[in-house]
């Protein structure tokens, strides 16, 4: 209880934090000059946007599924898309970094941890390093293009590079170990949780650790086919997170970026993303970072706060998705049952 009070404390700052920040952006772009900056992308321009985002989030729901299925768990498209975006909600309400919601996937995917755990576990890890890899591999790629032609400071190049270069590095060593069936992560949890008291749940722990590792070094071999189609699949995800600001700057500003652009949006996107999760839903974070992005780019504040609430406005359509799904399915915020439901698997498709 006093775990869950502490979080609740937190959350609570995090919160009035956030609110206090998106007040201070939006007081110095304006309100009227916000309003106008979204009423001049029009029904067709918001629309277009939040398609974007939602089709992005589809192609990752469906490279998911094509995990599962391959391990035998048939989930139709529409719970799929159910589970994820209920770990999307959790994950995007809760300042996490990131994983808040990988439990809640998990719980939900393994129908309450009752089967097949280890594989549901495994299909996300290889999930997560996939995306990983992809979104390294663009800001990489792209994004040295992009940096080069922009008005950023050498050091700060080389901070994205150099992060982008680790991250793919790391991803790469991570892929190759497992796919090779070399077990040094379990060896390493091993050695360490052999240093704690051998109470039921480190035993537990160490025998899912390796199942898990098991399992994914399975993935990429015996299941290297379907884990090829998901990567496919992640990478048109992260694609569409280049096409949603083309779609705004087109509407908003009748102007089409250029590639350079672009990637070079892609790439400080990427490094804002990193503090976002100090704060639920990104709320003022987001709107800072953006203006900064803008200010490089020769844009306006206005605009950055218009294009961070088009995107909340997106993301809210995805959490209410999630939060539904999760009180349907009798799960909590923080992937427990509330209560005994009823089985439902054959009307919401699983064959």
């Amino acid at each position: 209880m006093r775990v869950m009070e502490k979080k609740q404390v937190l959350l609570l700052i995090s919160t009035l934090f956030g609110i206090a920040l998106l007040g201070i952006m939006i007081w110095l772009a304006r309100p009227m000059a916000i309003l106008a900056r979204i009423k001049a992308l029009g029904a067709g321009g918001i629309s277009a946007f939040v398609i974007s985002v939602i089709v992005g989030f589809s192609f990752g729901v469906e490279g998911w599924r094509r995990l599962l299925r391959d391990y035998g768990l048939n989930y139709s498209f529409r719970r799929t898309f159910g589970m994820m975006a209920g770990a999307y909600a959790v994950t995007y309400l809760t300042p996490s970094f990131y994983l808040g919601g990988e439990p809640v996937r998990a719980f939900a995917a393994s129908d309450g941890f009752t089967r097949r755990t280890h594989e549901v576990v495994a299909t996300i890890f290889i999930e997560r390093l996939i995306y990983l890899i992809v979104i390294a591999s663009f800001l990489l790629a792209g994004g040295i293009i992009g940096l080069e032609s922009s008005s950023i400071s050498g050091g700060l190049q080389q901070g994205i590079v150099g992060l982008a270069g680790t991250a793919l590095v790391v991803s790469g060593i991570a892929l190759v170990g497992m796919s090779r069936r070399a077990t040094w992560a379990s060896r390493f949890f091993t050695a360490v949780l052999r240093h704690l008291p051998q109470w039921k749940w480190v035993k537990r722990m160490q025998d899912g650790l390796v199942s898990v590792e098991a399992e994914v070094n399975a993935a990429l071999n015996d299941h290297r086919w379907a884990t090829l189609h998901a990567a496919a699949l992640f990478a048109l995800s992260v694609g569409m997170n280049v096409v949603s600001p083309l779609i705004f700057f087109f509407f908003a500003y009748g102007r089409i970026l250029p590639a350079d652009q672009l990637v070079l949006f892609f790439a400080l996107s990427v490094v804002l993303s990193v503090f976002t999760w100090i704060t639920p839903g990104g709320i003022g974070v987001t709107e800072g970072g953006y203006a900064a992005v803008f200010a490089i780019m020769g844009l306006p504040i206005d605009g950055a706060v218009a294009f961070s609430l088009m995107q909340k406005l997106a993301s809210m359509c995805i959490v209410g998705v999630g939060m539904g799904y999760l009180a349907h399915h009798g799960i909590d915020y923080f992937g427990r049952r509330k209560s005994t439901r009823k089985r439902i698997d054959q009307r919401e498709g699983i064959t």
